[in-house]
């Protein structure tokens, strides 16, 4: 099973081997993309279920607290209640073995896809080319992969979104072209044809994001540069 629904615990059909079965479905392909240092849309999405499902823990122990259970009788030697069972009882106890077995499972996925992000954003130097300019709202990025005659080019916008009744800034960002390096046209010399094929922004900020080990472009280097970018372009905002 390559994918989770949000709900995947309390949907459907609550039995612990069926969703023992759906989770080892699901980690086996994380763990298939992981190793082969994929981490998007896999590290986002695993963070999200790993999420729910502390809150579904957190609501499970206070809707086991609310419970109004009928005692059946008393254990004197032991000196403790015993209680009559419930179906409530019963789902209940489902839903806590299947969250019981499934948080140190994702925990352990959570722990390999951050060592991988960590590699990631550490073997990527980020730079500019020529001039920034005080205006950098709009401009371009640069992704030069690991020992590669080509470079990715990318344009972005960084502007002010309402998100949550609040306002915070954004990155939107669209591929724009492949460049072949060559001898008479290195990294440098980009920016040049950048500016020739889009007068309309004549001199742009360009950023190079360059990779010092292998990295899968789409799933693993283009999603950290742009949280880089992010960073960056937020700290030199007035």
């Amino acid at each position: 099973m390559a994918t989770l629904s949000e709900n995947w615990i309390t949907e459907h059909l609550l039995d612990f081997e069926y969703k023992k079965y759906m989770l080892l479905g699901y980690l086996q392909k994380v763990k298939e993309h992981f190793n082969e240092q994929k981490l998007y849309p896999d590290l986002p999405e695993l963070i999200a279920h790993y999420k729910n499902l502390i809150q579904l823990k957190n609501n499970t122990a206070t809707l086991e607290n609310n419970f109004k259970k009928t005692i059946k009788t008393i254990d004197y030697e032991n000196l403790k209640f015993i209680y009559e069972s419930s179906n409530e009882d019963e789902s209940l106890n489902e839903l806590k073995q299947i969250i019981e077995y499934s948080e140190p499972l994702m925990v352990n996925e959570l722990n390999k896809g951050k060592s991988i992000f960590d590699f990631a954003e550490q073997n990527i130097l980020v730079n500019h080319i020529g001039i920034l300019p005080i205006y950098n709202k709009e401009g371009y990025f640069l992704l030069y992969p690991y020992q590669s005659k080509k470079v990715f080019a990318y344009n972005y916008s960084f502007s002010k979104v309402t998100l949550m009744q609040q306002e915070v800034y954004g990155l939107n960002s669209s591929y724009f072209s492949t460049f072949t390096l060559t001898l008479s046209k290195p990294v440098d010399k980009i920016k040049q044809e950048i500016i020739s094929n889009n007068p309309g922004l004549p001199n742009p900020p360009v950023y190079l994001f360059m990779a010092k080990s292998p990295l899968p472009n789409e799933e693993t280097f283009l999603p950290i540069a742009k949280r880089i970018l992010y960073r960056n372009l937020l700290n030199n905002t007035d």
